[in-house]
């Protein structure tokens, strides 16, 4: 049996309409679907089960994150297999299912499908690991543009897939849509608490390797309004996953740092922090005067992230919360 695990925070419409593809396409398959509920509205509950009576609901109690609120989920989960799944997703096709049965098949421990816009554009869905995590780099104003042509003119290869061909052996996937054994679970560990959002998925995604390949198959597929949901919570003034303006690019920047603390160790997490501290200041001078408030607000994120960097350098077990 296959376990589903979504997290609800503020997510209602998004998974009225996701459930609404499940009761379409899956209502006669063995599947456990669990929402794990991070402190939303009261009504939330009661209103989901009144359509959809095959949720099985689980309280949080208080604002947890990603990492935490899957890993409750997981705890409960009844299956073989575990898939996290963003609520502002929905399918339609029966790629679930065959997923399932191909990872069953695999000697791989997790798998991932292609994620596509409701417009049939394809998402980055994996990607592979680069040394010192430098790629999260390429996200700095200006000087992340200037690392990009100086990677591109040494051929540095993109790790990202922008859309996968066939099955593909990726080094970590989107926790969008991220099916694993549970065999491997018992292994490698559940996801790493500290982490409050973002980031999570991708340390997990390193620890499993050690256990086995991941796969990506790009023949199957599943929408995902990427950003929405969370940008829709917090407030932010995009969904884009490079905002580095706001509070949302604040957590962005602390869990990307708590990330490459983990997998890459202390010099690595430092040569980033120097890295964005250095942008920061290019950010300042080189932007005209009309632009220069999101070089300030990106400057205050910087000094917000110092705050940060004594825990996460000395890799303090304590949750990682900006939002």
């Amino acid at each position: 049996m296959l376990s589903v695990v979504i997290v609800n925070y503020h997510s209602m419409p998004w998974l009225t309409k996701l459930f609404a593809s499940v009761t379409q396409l899956y209502a006669s398959e063995n599947i456990e679907w669990i929402v794990v509920n991070n402190a939303s509205g009261h009504n939330d509950q009661q209103e989901l089960l009144d359509q959809f009576s095959f949720i099985h609901w689980l309280e949080m109690g208080y604002n947890a994150g990603f990492a935490r609120a899957c890993n409750k989920g997981i705890e409960t989960s009844q299956g073989d297999a575990v898939l996290l799944l963003n609520p502002d997703t929905y399918f339609t096709d029966n790629s679930l299912v065959i997923c399932y049965n191909h990872l069953k098949d695999s000697d791989a421990v997790a798998c991932g499908v292609q994620l596509y816009t409701p417009e049939g554009l394809p998402q980055y869905s994996a990607s592979h690991f680069m040394r010192g995590g430098l790629n999260y780099l390429l996200k700095i104003p200006i000087w992340g543009s200037i690392l990009k042509k100086l990677a591109a003119g040494v051929n540095v290869a993109k790790p990202s897939l922008d859309k996968a061909v066939g099955t593909q052996q990726v080094g970590w996937i989107s926790g969008a849509f991220l099916m694993v054994k549970k065999e491997a679970i018992d292994k490698a560990g559940m996801l790493d608490a500290s982490f409050f959002l973002y980031g999570e998925e991708v340390e997990w995604c390193y620890r499993l390797r050690k256990i086995g390949p991941l796969e990506l198959y790009g023949n199957l597929s599943v929408v995902h309004l990427e950003g929405v949901n969370i940008s829709n919570a917090s407030g932010s003034e995009v969904n884009d996953y490079n905002y580095l303006y706001d509070k949302k690019g604040l957590q962005l920047m602390v869990s990307n740092h708590l990330l490459v603390r983990k997998v890459f160790g202390i010099s690595w997490c430092l040569f980033h922090y120097f890295n964005y501290m250095w942008g920061a200041i290019i950010c300042l001078i080189a932007n005209p005067l009309n632009q220069k408030k999101n070089a300030v607000r990106f400057m205050g994120n910087c000094l917000r992230l110092t705050t940060w960097m004594p825990a996460i350098l000395f890799n303090v077990k304590k949750l990682y919360k900006v939002l």
